[in-house]
């Protein structure tokens, strides 16, 4: 076989840039799956370090992110109301996730929540006080209906009704106690006031007592349907709340405003106006009130961590005592004297930074670890049976968290670097196919298409042939005219029909050559048009019959009306006129020829067959491709180009059509054109 220099090159530079580097590359390859154990282990460790470090990072990225929305939160409390009229106002706020209250000092003075002048006393006890007499009578009276208003009544006419100071507070509300329950509501209201005007009984009142006196009477107004009353009383026991310089019992306080606003937000005829200022006061307020509450509960911690001026350098300080946790955060994270503590919600404070921690580990699965908290639970990782710690680190800022890592068996070790020396095994020997296949392939190409050069250029020795033979039959016959030479009618008529049979040989020959230009630009050369087969296949078969009759040929035709398909009237004459010329040109007289066209259910058939010479089964299969023709070019009897069933065969593709040929040498060929057939 010969090779032109284009191939050589690129045999040479097949092998030189793709076989030579795989099998350096497998070379290579096979020594370092010998090594897999040594890398293993070596990757383990690296993983380990890795893994340490990425654990980390992620706990300190987390906290910083949590500090930078506590500082964000923080800009907001200075905006926070500090009266009564600013309550009722919308006040923008933000909540940190993991933060359960944000204190924030500027000098020292305390700015939110504005209860810096406020003092905080412990409740008071009052488990040891003993039921008067008085206070038994209107218990016992409560439970018997018949004697109940001549007690009443005896007890509010009597002017000795209280013996002692606490007496007087007990009894008073066993009289408003009675009375509500006998719905004498206006009766009621005025023994409450006595207790809620008179500072000398208040004092000795248990704090849990006030609250509930208040909402007593915002209930008793709320029966007596006087929803004004009730909404300026609230307001009233909060303007006084809010003045009081002392603060005791605020979870009681914090049910009754929570219980009177809601109230109130459910009064039907509230204005609209009213119901937004009553929400953002409850809001607020609330708020506010949870923030008091925690401040009173933990004051000693507080102090303490104020009073301690160490800070670390990114500006965090953490203390944990009584189950709780405080942050402090100053300079460099707040600017000037600002100072923020805040208490962490603890659950929601682990639960981010585990989150944070789990997608990290996700990398590393194979990697043992443990992460327990202060008391031992664990929180992320698995604690192996048998394998020995490696290393244990304290890991976060806010809790005393233990982070550990674990020797890995050495048989898991030997089982992964199994797994992956099979798996690069498996790698190498599919490249090694890869490229063996490949090259295969590239070879067959290569052969293909020194074929296809030799055929380009045997069609282009045909074609110039072709084009020559009847160029210079034309070019005789019509210089003889010409000269004179031909004198005689006969002649002249004889040689007139000669020229004209070269000239649509010729016209013929270039034409094959258009078509299959035209085939080669797509179907955008095309026009699609719906059309009847059978009345293009009779046309194609009337401008070449005389052909065939000359040539001593018997033609049986059926031409099925009905057979519409769509395609492009060209190329589907085409294909028709190059099966049916070749039918005429390879069968020999005397010979019959039958060409078909007909509907089978979907499709529209064209058929052709002949009794000529038939095709060789080894050639079938290459007639098709372009420029191949049977046997030698040269010594060829039957003139061609090579182009005719390329033709045919691109066309068929180009119309979604199918085609078969049925031939044995020697006894002819039948070719067999199925189009999808439209309505």
């Amino acid at each position: 076989m010969h090779f032109s220099k284009g191939n050589l090159i690129l045999i040479l530079v097949f092998v030189g840039g793709i076989i030579l580097p795989t099998a350096i590359l497998s070379f290579l390859g096979f020594r370092n799956i010998q090594n897999e154990m040594f890398l293993a282990q070596k990757n383990f460790d690296e993983n380990q370090a890795a893994l340490e470090k990425d654990i980390e990072d992620a706990i300190e990225k987390e906290q910083e992110k949590i500090y930078q929305e506590t500082k964000a939160a923080s800009l907001f409390l200075y905006e926070q109301p500090r009266s009564l009229l600013e309550f009722g106002n919308a006040a923008s706020f933000k909540d940190v996730a993991g933060i359960e209250a944000i204190f924030l000092y500027n000098n020292g003075k305390l700015v939110y929540p504005d209860i810096s002048s406020k003092h905080f006393y412990p409740t008071h006890d009052f488990s040891s006080v003993v039921a008067s007499p008085n206070e038994q009578r209107l218990f016992e009276a409560e439970q018997d209906s018949g004697s109940k208003e001549v007690l009443l009544h005896r007890l509010i006419k009597t002017n000795s009704l209280f013996t002692t100071k606490n007496e007087q507070v007990l009894n008073i509300l066993g009289i408003v106690r009675l009375c509500y329950k006998e719905k004498n509501y206006d009766e009621a209201l005025k023994w409450l006031k006595v207790l809620e005007n008179n500072p000398h009984l208040q004092g000795y009142l248990h704090a849990d007592l006030t609250r509930s006196v208040n909402l007593l009477h915002f209930e008793i107004l709320v029966k007596q349907k006087k929803h004004a009353e009730a909404e300026d009383y609230s307001l009233s026991v909060l303007n006084q709340f809010l003045q009081s310089e002392s603060i005791e019992d605020i979870p009681s306080a914090k049910f009754f405003f929570e219980t009177a606003f809601s109230q109130i937000l459910s009064f039907e005829d509230l204005s609209q106006e009213k119901r937004e200022s009553f929400w953002n006061l409850r809001a607020n307020f609330n708020r506010q009130l949870g923030y008091m509450e925690i401040l009173s509960k933990y004051r000693k911690n507080f102090e303490d961590l104020l009073s301690n001026d160490f800070m670390s350098k990114d500006g965090i300080l953490y203390r944990s005592r009584d189950d709780v946790t405080l942050f402090k955060m100053g300079y460099p994270f707040l600017s000037g004297n600002q100072i923020v503590i805040a208490k962490i919600d603890t659950e929601a404070f682990r639960a981010r930074l585990i989150e944070r921690v789990k997608n990290v580990s996700q990398r590393w699965k194979n990697v043992p670890f443990s992460i327990i908290d202060e008391k031992d639970s664990l929180l992320a990782g698995a604690i192996p049976d048998s394998s020995g710690v490696i290393s244990q680190t304290r890991i976060s800022g806010a809790f005393d968290w233990e982070f550990s890592l674990y020797e890995k068996d050495m048989k898991e070790i030997r089982r992964e670097s199994r797994q992956r020396m099979y798996l690069m095994y498996g790698l190498l020997l599919f490249s090694l196919i890869t490229v063996v296949f490949g090259s295969f392939f590239m070879l067959r190409f290569i052969i293909q298409e020194h074929k296809l050069l030799a055929m380009k250029a045997n069609f282009l020795s045909s074609v110039s042939h072709e084009l020559k033979t009847p160029l210079t039959s034309i070019k005789m016959f019509a210089e003889m005219m010409a000269r004179g030479r031909v004198t005689k009618v006969e002649k002249v008529q004889e040689y007139s029909g000669l020229i004209g049979k070269e000239a649509t040989r010729l016209e013929n020959l270039i034409g094959a050559i258009l078509n299959y230009t035209r085939m080669e630009h797509g179907t955008g050369a095309f026009k699609w048009e719906r059309l009847d087969f059978s009345v293009c296949a009779k046309k194609v078969f009337e401008a070449v019959e005389d052909i065939g009759v000359e040539k001593g040929l018997e033609f049986h035709t059926k031409f099925e009306p009905g057979a519409y398909v769509m395609g492009d009237y060209t190329a589907l004459y085409s294909l028709a006129q190059n099966l049916i010329e070749n039918a005429i040109k390879y069968t020999n007289a005397p010979g019959e020829i039958t060409i078909s066209v007909y509907n089978e259910e979907d499709r529209a058939v064209f058929s052709v067959a002949d009794t000529g010479v038939g095709i060789d089964s080894s050639e079938q299969k290459n007639i098709f491709n372009d420029f191949y023709r049977v046997g030698d070019e040269m010594t060829r009897s039957t003139k061609g180009s090579g182009l005719g069933l390329a033709i045919v065969k691109r066309v068929a593709e180009t119309h979604k059509a199918t085609i078969s040929l049925s031939s044995k040498l020697g006894k002819g060929s039948t070719f067999t054109v199925r189009f999808k057939k439209v309505d």
